[in-house]
């Protein structure tokens, strides 16, 4: 008997990361075709009909309504990130979580706190199993959510194999120009502001700080760029995935001051372009980066400056490190992760409720 499996791709239309694994998650899974089960993708409108025939869809904007007509026919939800807005209950339903990050535990005080924390316990709680992204995710739900015993799995995101793409040099880089890139929402979280005083003690690079800009942190970084930037560096604003993959290929090196990571997929993409990394110690890079990034201890802008001098004083794109850190990078794929998931639908079902 044909088993029915929703999965909620919401956020595949946003440019976050919850969109960027959506996007490369869903067609694979779409094309995998597993031996009796039939899939429901909750999507926005505008991606009906984008992945086949062979699967339902409902839409984003008004899946309460439009998941009635499959109310007692559904036999697994899977809420692939933890920010869900609607999750059909009922029994012989069998709930899947994925957790991606508890960074509000670090970001929010007080009451927020706490809501964030209950809401987070309250859905783990009405889930049958729970999926996240690392095991630094994995560690901070035992100690913070106490998922009592449920089945608690780690599958790791993956990375597109983005060296076999295309690439565009971005306008606001000249012709010959070295410089430091790093990516990402720029929010508070990121760390981007312990860039920027580093920067005086390399008087020829740029540094191109490259992503989102709609956070207020946005403002108190572009006052200390122009205090302490020495011209050199830029906030640009997002990029295009062609402009990105040029940045990567082309920097002096790729730089992830962040505190506050449930994966950290830029870092790997960096090595899959052969891009020397420097990461931070903090969540989940160092077991997402492995020994193939190079670490500050600390952000006083001499000591880090002075890691990243010796660091690419000794790194060449065609060298024995950017080898062994591309390889490595290889093992994060999707096709991987869309097999494991495969995989653990098929077991979730095989068991039952």
């Amino acid at each position: 008997m044909m088993k029915n499996v929703v999965v909620d791709f919401s956020h595949i239309g946003a440019m976050c990361g919850f969109g960027e694994i959506s996007r490369n998650y869903c067609p694979r899974l779409a094309a995998a075709k597993v031996p009796g089960i039939h899939f429901i993708f909750i999507v926005p409108r505008a991606f009906f009909g984008k992945f086949g025939d062979h699967i339902d869809y409902v839409s984003r904007e008004n899946k309460e309504e439009e998941m009635k007509k499959w109310k007692g026919k559904i036999d697994l939800w899977h809420a692939t990130d933890q920010l869900f807005k609607y999750r059909m209950r009922g029994d012989g339903i069998i709930s899947l979580l994925t957790i991606h990050d508890l960074n509000y535990l670090k970001e929010k005080k007080g009451v927020h706190r706490i809501k964030h924390i209950f809401k987070t316990r309250w859905r783990s709680h009405c889930s049958d199993y729970i999926t996240c992204i690392s095991n630094y995710v994995k560690d901070e739900i035992v100690k913070n959510i106490n998922p009592k015993g449920k089945g608690l799995q780690v599958i790791y995101n993956g990375i597109q194999d983005i060296e076999k793409q295309k690439q565009s040099r971005p306008a606001f880089v000249a012709e010959g120009e070295k410089f430091f890139f790093t990516i990402g929402q720029v929010r508070e979280k990121k760390n981007f502001h312990t860039l920027v005083p580093m920067m005086k003690y390399f008087p020829d690079m740029k540094l191109y700080i490259c992503g989102d800009p709609h956070f207020k942190y946005v403002k108190s970084l572009q006052a200390l760029v122009d205090a302490e930037g020495c011209g050199r560096v830029v906030l640009t604003g997002k990029i295009s995935d062609e402009e990105k993959n040029w940045m990567y290929a082309h920097a002096e090196a790729f730089l992830f001051p962040s505190r506050l990571e449930g994966f950290g997929i830029p870092v790997l993409e960096a090595m899959r372009l052969r891009c020397k990394v420097f990461s931070s110690r903090y969540s989940s890079l160092p077991e997402v980066c492995s020994s193939h990034a190079t670490y500050w201890d600390d952000y006083n802008p001499e000591s880090m400056a002075k890691v990243v001098a010796d660091g690419i004083a000794t790194w060449q794109r065609d060298g024995k490190e950017a080898d062994e850190a591309y390889e490595y990078s290889r093992g994060f794929s999707y096709d991987e992760y869309t097999r494991q998931y495969v995989e653990l639908y098929t077991k979730l079902l095989a068991e039952g409720k």
